[in-house]
């Protein structure tokens, strides 16, 4: 049986059971990318599926998640007499340690947003003001945005007067109102 067969009877199976898949469905689509749409589900060497999970950098949480996608599509090809043994590693990697996040002292805070004033612009890179650096740190910092959020911003979204920013189709495609504080607004020099 072709793999992108097989790989849509399991997502319909998985949907059949109310699960919500799809984003177990683009990784096992991804999947069958890599190896080859046209291929047989018995063509799947353990090599291909390791070069799959290992990406083209170091082993990441995402490389369990696609494990995970992988290790459900596979035990239901080996219990439906589709593969006589799964093609996935032996050993898992131990996933790496979670993210902690840095919180600034007060005083990292002022070196870091005075270093804005001293940035000089290079010639082969995208060139912003200094003041432009201080505002998206500023915006990151005080109001909460994302960096993509701070770098897509325009000024009809930003309204100063009620002290507040429009975030349009941001994480998850949605809308929200990002209010600036008093505190916020004074150091802004706004």
């Amino acid at each position: 049986m072709k793999l992108t067969q097989l790989m849509a009877q399991y997502v319909t199976f998985r949907k059949s059971l109310g699960q919500d898949f799809e984003s177990q469905a683009r990784r096992l689509r991804t999947f069958s990318r890599f190896v080859g749409e046209s291929a047989d589900i018995r063509a799947v060497k353990p090599r291909q599926v390791a070069a799959f999970l290992a990406g083209r950098g170091p082993i990441t949480r995402y490389w369990h998640t696609k494990y995970g996608a992988l290790r459900g599509f596979l035990h239901y090809a080996v219990t439906r007499g589709y593969l006589s043994v799964s093609p996935l590693p032996a050993t898992v990697p131990k996933p790496p340690p979670r993210f902690v996040p840095h919180i600034y002292s007060r005083d990292e805070l002022r070196r870091l947003l005075d270093g804005t004033a001293s940035y000089q612009k290079h010639k082969t890179r995208i060139l912003m003001e200094p003041h432009t650096y201080r505002a998206i740190l500023l915006l990151l910092y005080g109001a909460g945005l994302r960096v993509s959020e701070a770098l897509s911003l325009n000024l009809a979204e930003v309204d100063l007067e009620e002290a507040v920013i429009v975030i349009r189709d941001t994480k998850f495609y949605k809308t929200r109102l990002v209010p600036l504080g008093n505190d916020l607004m004074d150091v802004m020099d706004l």
